[in-house]
């Protein structure tokens, strides 16, 4: 499986909101703030398994995992295609009335209602094309979740060259996210 996630076009912290959160008056560290955030939605998601900002993502397979394909970076919101790749790389797409979409679910699933056809391509022969994200706007991502992100932003700028991997536990950022994660059972 392969999965590529498009740039959220936008952060779940405003650059506003951060500076009153750190009580910064100042714009000389506009720019350090605003890689800050980005860096905390980053360490927030690879953390909780989500993507907080919708974005469209592409899941590549090789072949079909059985009738129910599970969907990485919850929350799922909608399934755009299902697309198929032959060995000549021409490409049909697999009705959507042969299949259901699950988006309550965490993680977001697809059931497949009719028997898929076979990819040609040896490899990466089906993409699923899928919005990701709780929302396009800041104010759609749980505020836990953004409380947690200013921690570590907060964290992070007085704490600067510090590794990123122990800003969770030294931020308190982890409470706020540990029942977001994404579980899964082996």
């Amino acid at each position: 499986m392969t999965l590529i996630e498009d740039i959220p076009p936008s952060e779940p912290l405003t650059l506003e909101e951060t500076k009153e959160h750190l009580r910064i008056t100042h714009d000389a560290d506009d720019d350090a703030l605003a890689a800050l955030i980005r860096t905390a939605r980053q360490i927030c998601e690879q953390h909780t398994g989500l993507a907080l900002i919708a974005r469209d993502c592409r899941m590549y397979l090789d072949a079909w995992p059985g009738t129910v394909i599970e969907l990485p970076r919850p929350p799922l919101a909608d399934v755009a295609a299902i697309t198929l790749y032959d060995a000549s790389g021409e490409t049909s797409v697999f009705p959507a009335t042969d299949y259901a979409v699950d988006t309550v679910g965490r993680p977001g699933r697809i059931r497949l209602t009719a028997a898929p056809p076979l990819p040609g391509a040896a490899l990466n022969g089906i993409e699923i094309a899928f919005t990701a994200g709780y929302g396009e706007d800041a104010s759609d991502v749980p505020s836990s979740l953004r409380e947690g992100m200013k921690r570590l932003v907060a964290y992070l700028y007085l704490n600067r060259g510090d590794a990123p991997d122990t800003a969770i536990r030294n931020s308190g950022a982890g409470p706020l996210f540990a029942g977001y994660r994404v579980m899964r059972l082996a």
